[in-house]
């Protein structure tokens, strides 16, 4: 038999939806291809930063450094090492643009700048979103994600004023955090004022379940403040003086530490404009996650347009994009796609599975060391619940089981 050429799978983006899709084709789907149409399959892994960032725990790590979590980053490549070079390769690089007619992704590696291209004939964006603070999302290096962690645990150590904006989960988290870490900091007690933008917090929640962010926050000494927002913030002396920071009700405020928790935007520069949508997501059908009337493009994560920006959104939708990318590849050999198919599937044809997004609310938010807020499916859960779930360890535990692809054996 003539040899067949390799065929080239690109993942762009070293998140967890990234590492898990990538994990999950290599285990399960491309051998079942590889076996039933005679096609070898090579997946290439894009990322800019060489360590995996589990950016869940920064409002504990960003505040307090010694306490006992372990380090939140994984180098990604350790988490690939079971797979040969002919199967697997991981490129330390940042996407710069992309050629739809030659199917080639222009990078620039980190190590020495130099602008690569990389061939594909599948390509899965699953690049993300960057928050408006770089303590929230990956660097384009874990190197500069730990120096700008490390200075603002230094200044935040030394404060006295401090504001949060942003009334999300992150917001609430990073002002829960400083106000329990305020009674342990020496010096005169600081002031934590967490700006809401809303009229209350968790606006997506349940009113009660806001209410009670609202009084957990307050007995850890945060001033919440609802129906303000930063129009302007400045540092001074160079970024390493006071914030001024400008709001919307034409007040002032000067302080020694500002932390932007109010959103994030999509990491889409490098890619076509027709592939997006107004706001810049990618137009993405949310049950088969094919990119929408581009063959052979696949996106997951927070950088869709259908996304709610959850932890979901980023790790159900990999087995039915692995099913959209396995039908795919049959429909291209329609010769030899019956091979290996059970006697129900030539009857009823495969399982495709397809993504069922949420629609009740399922959130938990640390609110302090003890406990939270939460509501799963819709229901409110006790603080209890989401001290076990979320508060005690910022399910750190859960770091180390995606890079190394462990829930992918299950599935």
């Amino acid at each position: 038999m003539a040899e067949i050429a390799v065929r080239k799978i690109v993942i762009v983006g070293g998140g967890v939806a990234g590492i898990s899709l990538a994990h999950h084709l290599l285990r399960q789907t491309l051998p079942a291809l590889t076996e039933g149409l005679d096609q070898s399959y090579h997946v290439t892994l894009v990322s800019p930063s060489s360590h995996f960032y589990w950016k869940v725990a920064a409002p504990r790590v960003l505040v307090d450094p010694d306490s006992s979590l372990p380090e939140p980053f994984v180098a990604i490549a350790d988490g690939f090492q079971e797979y040969p070079e002919s199967r697997f390769t991981f490129i330390q690089a940042r996407a710069t643009n992309l050629d739809e007619q030659a199917r080639a992704l222009h990078v620039q590696l980190a190590d020495t700048s130099e602008v690569i291209s990389v061939e594909y004939d599948s390509l899965v964006i699953a690049t993300g979103t960057t928050t408006h603070s770089p303590l929230f999302s990956s660097a384009e290096t874990h190197a500069e994600t730990k120096r700008v962690l490390g200075e603002t645990q230094n200044r935040l150590r030394d404060a006295q004023s401090i504001i949060v904006a942003g009334g999300g989960p992150t917001g609430v988290e990073t002002a829960g955090e400083l106000g329990a870490m305020r009674q342990h900091w020496s010096g005169p007690k600081k002031s934590i004022t967490l700006l809401s933008g809303n009229a209350c917090l968790l606006p997506h929640a349940n009113p009660r379940t806001s209410a009670i962010a609202e009084q957990m926050l307050q007995k850890l000494n945060v001033d919440v403040v609802h129906g303000v927002r930063v129009t302007s913030a400045v540092q001074k002396k160079n970024d390493q003086g006071p914030w001024e920071v400008i709001l919307s009700d034409q007040s002032t405020r000067t302080v020694d530490v500002y932390i932007d928790a109010t959103g994030s935007t999509p990491n889409t520069a490098f890619l076509p404009s027709k592939w997006l949508d107004s706001k810049g997501y990618i137009k993405t059908d949310q049950y088969s996650l094919r990119v929408q009337d581009i063959a052979g493009v696949y996106a997951l994560g927070s950088i869709t347009s259908f996304t709610n920006g959850s932890f979901f959104d980023a790790i159900e939708p990999v087995p039915p994009l692995a099913d959209s990318f396995r039908d795919d590849q049959l429909v291209l050999y329609p010769e030899v796609s019956s091979r290996g198919q059970t006697w129900w599937e030539w009857i009823f044809g495969r399982q495709t599975r397809v993504y069922q997004q949420k629609t009740s609310l399922t959130q938990f938010v640390a609110v302090g060391r003890d406990g939270g807020v939460g509501e799963l499916g819709g229901w409110r859960v006790p603080s209890g619940l989401v001290y076990k779930a979320k508060a005690k360890t910022y399910m750190m535990e859960k770091m180390k089981s995606i890079v190394y692809g462990q829930d992918s054996r299950r599935a």
